[in-house]
């Protein structure tokens, strides 16, 4: 989802990691005053624990991992990653319902809280789906709010799009022409700015898009704009050559100020151990950033980038918060971690286990699986 991070988030973890002037002196503790990232910044910085419940591994190739053995911390670090999408006060949840005897139908339910005690809550039932869907993705143009009659939503279905406005209470099928035309992996992003809906192509080199604004009688029918990805360094050139094996994801995010990035978000398989089994397992290698550049032209111009400035990037929106640090990607997928876009330093969170991982809803961009419960 693209809403912003409040700039002052909620104090919720009771166990994180202090420093004390001896640095060498590292204990758990507990603190109901800090803010949820503040204890992802202390992960990130901090030295091997003496009592052996934090582990760190360094590789040669720009790849580093923390090994978390507390399963206390391994859970808070996971809600503090994952914790972007409730400060918003949005809650999503899918069931199953029973509508006349029809048992094949599931439906999507969007609960919001907002921050001013004396607004009120708002409860929007969804119309059904067919049972058995996942909502890989799902985007709003603002809070939900029952008052505005454009108020919009929109899901995203592997490479299906579907539309609800408040005012027409049904879901709207987007003509996308063809499966080819919308990336089943990448994230839908809403603009405020433009006031469109964008999601790339499967291969990256087209923008599909779409505006709110339409009669009840017409189709909506999405645009497609080329994206021109330029000004490569000269040292990266060859890198391109060896990240031909991985597996590509682009997203398009914005931040408060209405910049928008093209995030490429390369994995590579590898053989690892995962809850004490061989396996075959997706690993995050890197990730290119692009910054939309204003052009005349009729192709939307993306110039690569190792400085974002003092922003930092949640796949699915951009922002700036305590605790985060600035010109990062902050992911979740296949793995847990944080991406240093100027030190191209990967930084991974793990288990003894195997990957920081987790299947629940709400993901950031991969897979964003939502199935009833």
């Amino acid at each position: 989802m693209s809403q912003i991070l409040s700039q002052v988030l909620k104090p919720v973890y009771k166990n994180i990691i202090k420093h004390y002037t001896n640095k060498n002196m590292v204990r758990w503790c507990s603190s109901t005053s800090i803010y949820p990232y503040l204890s992802i910044d202390h992960l990130l910085n901090i030295p091997e624990s003496p009592d052996g419940c934090v582990a760190r591994r360094s590789g040669s190739d720009g790849e580093n991992e923390i090994i978390i053995k507390n399963k206390n911390l391994a859970k808070e670090t996971l809600n503090a990653m994952t914790s972007g999408f409730n400060q918003s006060g949005v809650i999503i949840r899918m069931k199953e319902k029973t509508i006349l005897r029809d048992t094949e139908k599931v439906r999507l339910n969007i609960y919001y809280k907002p921050s001013n005690p004396k607004a009120k809550f708002v409860n929007v039932h969804l119309p059904p789906l067919p049972k058995g869907c996942q909502t890989q993705n799902l985007e709003m143009s603002s809070l939900p709010d029952l008052e505005n009659e454009d108020w919009v939503v929109v899901i995203k279905l592997g490479s299906q799009l579907k539309l609800y406005r408040h005012k027409d209470l049904r879901w709207i099928d987007i003509e996308t022409g063809t499966h080819e035309s919308v990336s089943p992996y990448s994230s839908l992003m809403y603009s405020k700015k433009d006031q469109r809906f964008y999601v790339p192509s499967p291969g990256g080199d087209w923008l599909c898009s779409f505006d709110q604004d339409f009669e009840e009688e017409e189709e909506i029918e999405l645009k497609y704009d080329i994206m021109e990805r330029e000004d490569y360094p000269q040292y990266m050139l060859n890198e391109l050559e060896d990240m031909n094996s991985f597996t590509k994801i682009d997203h398009l995010v914005e931040s408060p100020s209405g910049e928008k990035f093209l995030i490429s978000w390369y994995y590579g398989d590898e053989i690892a151990l995962y809850e004490g089994a061989r396996t075959v397992m997706h690993r995050t290698k890197r990730f290119m950033v692009f910054k939309e550049k204003e052009t005349e032209n009729k192709y939307k111009s993306m110039v690569y980038t190792e400085n974002i400035g003092d922003i930092c990037i949640f796949l699915g929106h951009a922002s700036s918060s305590p605790g985060l640090k600035a010109n990062c990607i902050y992911f979740v997928g296949h793995n847990y971690g944080v991406y240093d876009i100027t030190t191209q330093i990967c930084t991974l969170f793990s288990t003894e286990e195997g990957p920081l991982r987790s299947n629940e809803f709400p993901y950031w961009p991969h897979p964003f699986s939502l199935t009833p419960h």
